[in-house]
């Protein structure tokens, strides 16, 4: 065999070695993915904060973020009461702008929840990052540990939050509510109506 040949055969064998390696970490990332996703949204740790975030602004639809419906824009009708997705605005799909949205009746919601941030429709939405550690917060429509109705859990350290109450700490150690983001239905679209009304995830300090 040539000097030439054998450089050939060597390069190709480092091709396939290469090709099997990606292979397989594409099948742990797929498996990883699909595992992430068991739980009722599935957990998104906290990520390393980039340069600032992308403003919400009036106007901005909210798309699904997981699921078969993801980067699809939520209606009325894709969301049905008791139930919950996470989102984000349209093109602006920054982790700090992840999103909790649920449909609820409007009647269920009191205050210190902001009510001119609630769609007549019982549509109502806070930042998905809990205020502890970042971690992502998941919608829990029925009973978890002594809670007996819908409220938002944050799976790292157990924080639990009210949704009909302005998403109040009701256990774990979150120091403070989860931020709402007000929102209004435009041609039968879920629609940003301006941007958290507080500052999103940890605070430095702690607070």
């Amino acid at each position: 065999m040539s000097e030439k040949d054998r450089k050939l055969e060597s390069s190709c064998e480092a091709c396939v070695h290469r090709r099997k390696i990606l292979k397989g970490l594409i099948g742990v990332a797929g498996l990883g993915a699909s595992l992430g996703f068991l739980a009722s949204f599935g957990t998104i740790k906290p990520e390393e904060k980039k340069k600032g975030r992308r403003k919400i602004n009036k106007g901005d639809k909210l798309v699904f973020a997981v699921g078969d419906m993801a980067n699809k824009v939520i209606t009325v009708d894709s969301l049905p009461v008791g139930k919950g997705t996470l989102a984000y605005p349209k093109g602006k799909e920054d982790h700090d702008n992840l999103i909790l949205l649920f449909h609820a009746k409007y009647d269920e919601f009191e205050k210190p929840t902001k009510l001119k941030f609630v769609t007549k429709e019982g549509f109502a939405a806070y930042s998905a990052i809990c205020t502890h550690m970042g971690c992502t917060v998941e919608w829990y429509p029925n009973k978890q540990f002594s809670f007996n109705f819908p409220h938002l859990f944050c799976p790292c350290h157990q924080s639990v939050f009210d949704v009909f109450h302005g998403a109040k700490v009701l256990a774990g150690p979150a120091p403070r509510p989860l931020p709402q983001l007000p929102i209004m239905v435009a041609n039968n679209e879920i629609v940003a109506a301006g941007d958290f009304d507080g500052p999103i995830g940890p605070l430095p300090g702690g607070k």
